[in-house]
């Protein structure tokens, strides 16, 4: 932006634009032509002495100046041509003269247009979404952030939120599938343990699958804070091909006896990753509410652990009992041994080597387990075993459960899970005692 008034010379004429024409201008040399258009006669084209063409268009803002009268006279660029055809360029200054007219300064309404649309572009709203939202309602924050910033944004960074379509999530998605392919295969090699194609395939999926259900979420919350009018996310395509995306519930269970191989190797590998393993068995919760176990969660008395609703993927406390074997893993663990008489403060069972948090980042840990039980089953000529993942555990305790007779209800409470309909209002019964009796029976399967 600046004023009319310029200190280079230059020679000027005004006549209609036309491509033609402008194919034949030519500044002398020492000077530089200004060509003012009949058509929106504050529209210019200025040529350089070396030959470059350039638009802008000048104005007075109404109310500017003293008086309210018409402010100063002020240059606004609108492009070099011929990237800007000359249509554009007098469209371009008819909405310039516009605004100058009901006394706005079209040049910086330009820079405040500009600024907001830097400030939606994907990546930022992907930033505040994180702070502002993920942060506060999801526990696995971390997760939301790291397929964000690992998945989304280096496809769509300086992208519109509000111009993404569902087209575009599509595309995304066969780009994260591979990409995720991709990363299961570097992580394989570096580890040295080949997979299978299939199971490269699953990693591929599964990434893919993640990524939309994030993506669901955030474009769910702009919509609320009035940044985008659909969600491109949240119905996809029917097309057979796609189908592949929607999620499908597992079914692996293990038996009793892979059970057993899977209990025998986590005792050879111990505290603390093992010793996760065989209490996931026994009590059949999730890895993260075992790993998170402390003091302040663990009733001494009555041998039970209540986890609050803030850490409980349902938001509801849950209370469970925990089984001879189960009481004395615990009583064994390096930390609890190491508990002063009076706790000050809480304390984690399983922490890290800081002590001050609780383990996470089980990669290394569920590695270790699979080639210990595969070590342990070639020493006495057992067969692999089949495909399994840590979350299967609490399925295959739920089934051994009903193999043993236990009521469905009663398996369903020691899982923590809500009672369906109209019975989670009516029954507010703790289940505690059943709850136990289901529990201890499981655990005299290991001992």
């Amino acid at each position: 932006m600046a004023s009319v008034a310029d200190a280079v010379e230059h020679e000027a004429k005004r006549d209609t634009i036309t491509d033609k024409a402008i194919a034949k201008l030519k500044a002398e040399p020492g000077k530089r032509l200004e060509w003012a258009d009949t058509v929106v006669p504050q529209l210019r084209l200025r040529v350089s002495q070396k030959g470059a063409k350039h638009w802008s268009v000048v104005y007075r803002v109404s109310g500017a100046g003293e008086g309210g009268k018409k402010g100063k006279m002020r240059r606004m660029s609108l492009g070099d041509y011929p990237r800007v055809t000359i249509a554009k360029a007098r469209d371009g200054a008819r909405d310039a003269l516009d605004q100058a007219e009901k006394g706005i300064d079209p040049a910086h309404q330009r820079q405040v247009d500009a600024v907001a649309r830097n400030e939606r572009t994907f990546e930022i709203i992907a930033e505040r979404f994180v702070e502002e939202y993920a942060k506060e309602e999801q526990k696995e924050w971390k997760s939301t952030k790291a397929y964000l910033d690992n998945y989304v944004v280096p496809h769509w960074r300086g992208r519109q939120v509000e111009e993404i379509k569902r087209s575009d999530v599509n595309a995304l998605l066969v780009k994260v599938r591979a990409q995720g392919i991709k990363r299961a295969r570097e992580r394989a090699e570096k580890a040295k343990k080949p997979r299978t194609e299939e199971r490269y395939a699953l990693s591929g999926l599964s990434a893919a699958r993640e990524v939309r259900k994030r993506l669901r979420t955030l474009f769910n919350w702009a919509g609320e804070e009035d940044l985008v009018i659909f969600n491109p996310a949240a119905v996809m395509p029917s097309k057979k091909k796609k189908k592949s995306l929607a999620y499908t519930s597992r079914k692996r269970a293990l038996s009793l006896e892979e059970l057993r191989r899977v209990w025998d190797a986590a005792e050879e590998i111990g505290y603390r990753y093992g010793r996760v393993i065989q209490l996931l068995i026994l009590t059949g919760q999730r890895r993260s509410e075992i790993a998170k176990l402390n003091t302040d969660w663990l009733n001494r008395d009555k041998w039970t652990v209540t986890v609050p609703p803030l850490h409980y993927k349902t938001n509801i406390e849950h209370t469970y009992p925990l089984s001879a074997p189960a009481i004395a893993i615990i009583e064994a663990l390096p930390s609890y041994q190491a508990l002063p008489k009076k706790l000050d403060k809480t304390y984690y069972l399983f922490p890290t080597n800081n002590g001050d948090r609780p383990i996470n980042g089980f990669s290394k840990g569920r590695d270790q387990l699979h080639a210990k039980i595969a070590e342990l089953g070639e020493k006495e000529g057992l067969p692999p075993l089949d495909e399994w993942q840590v979350r299967d555990i609490r399925r295959s305790v739920k089934t051994e459960m009903s193999r043993l007779g236990v009521p469905h209800l009663h398996s369903e409470q020691v899982l923590g899970h809500v009672l369906p309909g109209i019975e989670s209002v009516y029954d507010v019964h703790d289940y505690l005692g059943e709850k136990r009796a289901a529990l201890d029976l499981w655990g005299e399967q290991w001992t």
